[in-house]
């Protein structure tokens, strides 16, 4: 049975030439793979940047070795610095 949830989290890696990266957050089993068509800001799609805190929706199976994927990514502007582990 599938997994899913939603949780903040804080950008890993992002990719800009492939449009993906990876977000971890506190209590997850892993890390969360991020494609762009899932970045949510006015309308999907755009870019993250490492460091920065989303909100995350995720659901197992992940991609490739990644054991979550997100399916909604909301950017938290009004919180600045990563979360703590």
């Amino acid at each position: 049975m599938a997994h899913s949830g939603s949780t903040l989290g804080t950008v890993v890696r992002w990719d800009e030439e492939s449009r993906s990266g990876l977000i971890e957050a506190p209590g997850l089993p892993g890390n969360c793979w991020v494609d762009a068509s899932v970045i949510e800001h006015g309308r999907p799609g755009g870019q993250l940047r490492a460091g920065q805190v989303v909100e995350v929706d995720w659901t197992e199976p992940g991609h490739g070795d990644v054991p979550l994927r997100a399916t909604r990514v909301v950017r938290r502007e009004d919180l600045q610095s990563g979360l703590g582990g």
